[in-house]
């Protein structure tokens, strides 16, 4: 029997199996593997063909014939076992290029900025070179860079010199930093740089990291590592069963854009948003139905944390006490993947709220005549009216609306013309 799978110290949110399963591996698995115990794995698995994770990558290398991509970059994440013989590549190469050109991000002759000095630090510095960038600068916190057989020039700094390069073309970054379940985290302010033509965060798990969504708000082309995960994916199934590596290939480009897109989504939460009474809580349960997809709504939520009603947290604390608490639990669920979420109707009148629940999120705007909305519970519509809080929320609504649907008395009806944009 064949034995192929993933090996790393932690792989709890791993999306390894789905991606190879996808494109027709469906004897792949997950292996923990402790640090104390990495050596004799490899002196004694049994395997076929196995995919390596972090911290892996540079000492599998002592245990494979490395091909030449992998030796100048120092580390491999694939190993298949050939004539007696287990031999290495990084496929993660392909991918980074695969998810560049992709996204439209155009290296030659663009000056870029690595953030971290680790192996997808090396990952990404050999394909910006093999793209034609004139010049990479690796930032990490020491300062220190790594040798490279590579013509291109490579400049070492640190995160306090950072803004003495505020002139570069493209910003890389390979950190954990903004990962789950820290999605906020930025590891550099993007904004300040005011020449990017790119930006590239190699974290798939949010979606869309805080620097994605900077860069997306300044409309500068940018990518998550999603694309890159999927490509390398792709590449370790080649590799594993014997298949020549094709790169720009249109037809492997969109097989591997279709699997993206079906992980993407299936990863992606639907955000419900939309005034007090527009339906939420109901077109969420019947959501939750259709797609068998889990709901977490924000009000039950905050009564079961805090023993309270948001609205009569309103009424005993006031407005400003109330949304802190919201924030609160915003942020826990929106680090969920592939859920339903229903907010309260002003959650979205904090950017912060907007930015969390953006990482994986697709906002659903609910549209209900402002006549059928009940004020019944809602101390805020009764106090300021319920005209007076729409035209405070409209524009925010109809700006984040990734999707707009009309709210219809049947919820049959209001479910039908949802889906038929969801799928």
């Amino acid at each position: 029997m064949s034995k192929y799978f993933l090996i790393g110290e932690k792989l709890g949110h791993s999306f390894s199996v789905v991606l190879h399963q996808s494109f027709g591996n469906q004897g792949y698995y997950l292996k923990e593997i402790p640090k104390n115990e990495i050596d004799d794995f490899f002196k004694e698995a049994d395997y076929d063909g196995i995919n390596v994770t972090i911290p892996y990558k540079e000492v599998a290398m002592k245990y494979c014939i490395p091909n030449e991509t992998s030796k100048t970059i120092g580390c491999v994440n694939t190993l298949v076992k050939k004539d007696g013989q287990v031999y290495g590549y990084n496929t993660d190469y392909f991918g980074f290029m695969y998810m560049t050109v992709d996204a439209g991000i155009e290296m030659l002759g663009k000056r870029v900025l690595v953030l971290g000095s680790g192996g997808t630090s090396k990952t990404a510095t050999y394909s910006c070179g093999a793209m034609g960038a004139k010049e990479v600068i690796i930032m990490s916190r020491s300062g220190k860079s790594f040798d490279m057989d590579i013509t291109m020039p490579i400049i070492s700094a640190t995160y306090e010199e950072a803004y003495k390069y505020l002139d570069v073309d493209i910003i890389v970054n390979t950190t954990p930093v903004g990962m789950y379940p820290n999605n906020q985290a930025m590891p550099i302010d993007i904004n300040k740089f005011t020449n990017l033509s790119g930006v590239i965060d190699v974290i798939y798990n949010p979606l869309n990291t805080r620097m994605i969504l900077e860069a997306k708000k300044k409309g500068i082309p940018s990518v998550s590592g999603l694309a890159m995960l999927v490509a390398q994916a792709y590449y370790a199934e080649e590799l594993f069963f014997g298949r020549e590596i094709i790169l720009g290939n249109k037809e492997i480009n969109d097989k591997i854009k279709k699997v993206y897109e079906v992980v993407k989504k299936d990863k992606e939460n639907f955000v419900l948003i939309g005034m007090p009474g527009s339906g939420k809580s109901t077109i969420s349960e019947a959501m939750s139905t259709y797609l068998g997809r889990e709901v977490l709504d924000t009000d039950d939520l905050f009564t079961k944390n805090f023993g309270i009603t948001p609205g009569e947290c309103i009424t005993k604390e006031g407005e400003p006490a109330f949304r802190d608490k919201e924030a609160e639990i915003i942020r826990r669920v929106s680090a969920n993947t592939g859920v339903i979420i229903s907010t309260g109707g002003g959650a979205v009148t904090r950017r912060e709220n907007i930015d969390n629940l953006c990482g994986n999120g697709v906002f659903i705007y609910l549209k209900r005549p402002l006549e059928k909305l009940s004020t019944e519970g809602r101390p805020l519509s009764q106090k300021m009216g319920v005209d007076t809080i729409y035209n405070n929320r409209k524009i925010i609504y109809e700006s984040i609306a990734d999707i707009t649907v009309d709210v219809d008395d049947d919820p049959d009806v209001t479910m039908q013309r949802l889906m038929e944009q969801v799928e």
